[in-house]
């Protein structure tokens, strides 16, 4: 399965939403690191701050399906922010094999978001259709084989 691109950067805003939450909550995520941090205090109404932990516990639980290395390439590329090359140098694996994994775990985390109900589907007219896509090609593109 490839998801278009528009549906992979909303589950990637999805999780920096995650992120800053959870920091506001005064929590590192746990994908980041168990580190508890002293939240600034603010004046906000009790249903907000419990809103706010069952988003941070549901998106854990959520992550927590994905495979360990699927974890951290999530942790790794979208919530510390670094590219898929530092990545691959940091993995000591091909900047593809980063592509590609990074791209299903965010494809697998939309599934999973949806299935919950935390990531409203795509309406039917908005999604792209990825059906006749192939999945990847053994022929460089202007090649026939």
């Amino acid at each position: 399965m490839r998801l278009p691109s528009f549906e992979r950067m909303r589950t990637m805003a999805l999780l920096y939403r995650f992120l800053r939450t959870a920091l506001s909550l005064g929590r590192m995520p746990s994908l980041v690191g168990r580190e508890i941090f002293r939240a600034r205090v603010r004046a906000r109404p009790p249903s907000a701050f419990e809103d706010a932990v069952l988003f941070v516990c549901d998106i854990e639980k959520c992550l927590g399906e994905l495979k360990p290395l699927e974890q951290r390439l999530i942790a790794y590329c979208v919530l510390e922010n670094r590219s898929e090359w530092e990545a691959s140098r940091q993995f000591q694996t091909s900047q593809g094999f980063i592509s590609r994994h990074l791209g299903h775990a965010l494809d697998v985390l939309h599934v999973t978001l949806c299935r919950r109900g935390l990531l409203p589907p795509m309406p039917p007219g908005m999604a792209a259709d990825t059906s006749a896509a192939p999945e990847s090609s053994d022929v460089p593109p202007g090649r026939k084989s």
